[in-house]
């Protein structure tokens, strides 16, 4: 799982000023579109979050693991 509030540290570090709350939706959109069906987007305790199935999280993982492969080097917000 993610929450907005990770996000919002994340895009701050990799921008350098915070986001604004669209822009944080706006991701949070896109990683639930790129996931397909392995993310989907809920809300728990007032916390918008972003929730990635297990099972396709280990699937990235282990193909990212392998010597001869890394994980995608692009910015979110590129």
């Amino acid at each position: 799982m993610i929450d907005s509030q990770t996000i919002t540290k994340v895009l701050t570090a990799a921008e350098g000023t915070k986001p604004h709350t669209q822009t944080v939706a706006r991701v949070m959109d896109f990683l639930e579109e790129l996931g397909k069906e392995d993310v989907k987007q809920t809300k728990r305790r007032g916390k918008k979050l972003v929730v990635v199935d297990p099972e396709a999280a280990d699937r990235y993982h282990d193909r990212c693991d392998r010597a001869n492969e890394h994980a995608p080097a692009q910015s979110v917000t590129s």
